[in-house]
């Protein structure tokens, strides 16, 4: 190994961005780390998204990777400072303000795959940020969007159904309640930085096809979901709680991959 990749790795250490971003990610992570571990069967994930390991990962090394063709010393500014000092708090939604807001003020000044990496971290903060803050703000006619349309799928299947709001009730006394974790454009923003990190670095006119692969395919994913769960109150326990949910997660990701062109089994996965 020559003496420029030693330094190139030894620098890509000292990155500070990377260092800020990671501790913003582990921020607005640990609560729900936390309370996995106290309940009575911790998850194989510990509570976290699949999209949400990849994309940190994958931005933390294309980071890493751009870092380590630029051997200029790492300096501290005072958004370094800001955004350490501002995560103090205890808050998992402040964490992916300070997540997007260092991003996204960082990008500008990298190059190559380091600026990649970032503008990842930056999709990831504004996509937890959405989903911890944003959708909350207007989920009401987006749970109801999402029932009209599981309502009218189980219509096109023969049932008769009747909407209230969220609520999708079906002849024979089962409902459905389309709350804000079933909903599709909760964890959409999510999916689609996944998606776009896996396919990094592409085109503008790539990143666009990828966004809307991922964004349809998720979408008829979702609804299908909800109108399996509307047959009978057996499909809803085998799609909400049983092996189909894990069917639903597993399907999500490898839609993922594929619409960005790479393969599971290639070790992109966490």
């Amino acid at each position: 190994m020559n003496r420029e990749t030693l330094m190139g790795r030894f620098h890509a250490r000292l990155s500070l961005d990377l260092l800020v971003c990671l501790a913003a990610c582990a921020n607005g992570l640990v609560a729900r780390v936390i309370e996995d571990l106290r309940g009575p069967s911790p998850s194989l994930l510990l509570g976290l998204s699949p999209f949400e390991l990849l994309a940190a990962a994958l931005a933390a090394r294309a980071i890493t990777q751009g870092k380590a063709a630029d051997f200029a010393p790492a300096r501290v500014s005072l958004a370094h400072g800001l955004a350490a000092l501002s995560m103090l708090a205890p808050s998992a939604a402040g964490a992916w303000i300070v997540l997007f807001a260092f991003s996204a003020w960082r990008a500008p000044h990298a190059r190559g795959m380091e600026r990649a990496g970032l503008l990842v971290f930056a999709g990831l903060g504004l996509a937890q940020a959405w989903a911890a803050v944003g959708f909350k703000l207007i989920s009401g006619p987006l749970l109801a969007l999402d029932a009209a349309l599981a309502a009218a799928a189980l219509d096109l299947l023969g049932l008769s159904t009747r909407l209230v709001g969220n609520v999708v009730e079906v002849t024979g006394g089962h409902a459905i309640v389309v709350l804000v974790t079933c909903a599709t454009l909760h964890r959409l923003p999510l999916a689609l930085v996944a998606a776009l990190a896996l396919a990094a670095p592409a085109s503008a006119r790539r990143c666009a096809m990828v966004c809307v692969l991922a964004g349809a395919g998720y979408c008829a994913l979702n609804l299908v979901r909800l109108t399996l769960m509307g047959l009978s109150p057996d499909h809803y326990a085998f799609m909400h709680e049983g092996a189909g949910a894990s069917l639903y997660d597993a399907a999500q990701t490898i839609l993922v991959f594929l619409v960005a062109g790479r393969k599971p089994v290639e070790g992109r996965a966490p």
